[in-house]
């Protein structure tokens, strides 16, 4: 078998046992500072994963936080609008129908004949929630207009200004007009 060359040096003199004990610790030392620098190199790749995959995990659990919190304010605001109605509600008792819009449709109510006056005299409001609708003072649903435009009927002061196109501007629409 062939020996190293260290083995033969020694064997030949040419280097003293302390001088080859030396070599041998060095060597050692320089293989396992390689071998701590390549695992380094392996454990900063997979460590700057772990951290990628932990601020992936903040931002999803932060938006999730933010849909939770959006649905529960949601909630409490249905909540209370839902109070306010109930605490300012007018029942609608009545033969006469009204119609008015609200959204795309046109909604028909029973009202009686003061209530038909204030609703058209805009005293009195129609909000619709959690599909029912119900009467309201015309003050309650201005409020209610803030937080549910689309769900509230409230009669505004109409722009008395006529129109200079309007071929129709010398007939007058009744007063007493119902539909």
């Amino acid at each position: 078998m062939s020996q190293s060359l260290q083995d033969q040096l020694l064997k030949a003199g040419a280097v003293k046992p302390k001088q080859a004990k030396k070599a041998r610790r060095e060597k050692a030392q320089e293989q396992a500072a390689a071998r701590k620098g390549n695992s380094s190199a392996g454990n900063a790749s997979l460590q700057t994963e772990i951290a990628a995959a932990e601020a992936a995990k903040r931002e999803r659990d932060r938006q999730l936080n933010a849909e939770r919190k959006a649905r529960h304010e949601a909630q409490e605001q249905d909540h209370a609008i839902g109070q306010i109605i109930e605490r300012n509600r007018i029942e609608a008792d009545g033969d006469v129908a009204y119609n008015y819009n609200l959204g795309n449709r046109i909604r028909r109510m029973a009202v009686n004949q003061s209530q038909q006056r204030d609703l058209a005299a805009g005293r009195l409001a129609i909000v619709r929630h959690r599909e029912q609708s119900a009467i309201v003072p015309a003050a309650v649903g201005r409020r209610l207009m803030e937080k549910i435009p689309e769900q509230v009927w409230l009669v505004t002061a109409a722009d008395e200004t006529p129109d200079p196109d309007d071929p129709y501007a010398d007939y007058p629409v009744p007063d007493d007009l119902m539909w």
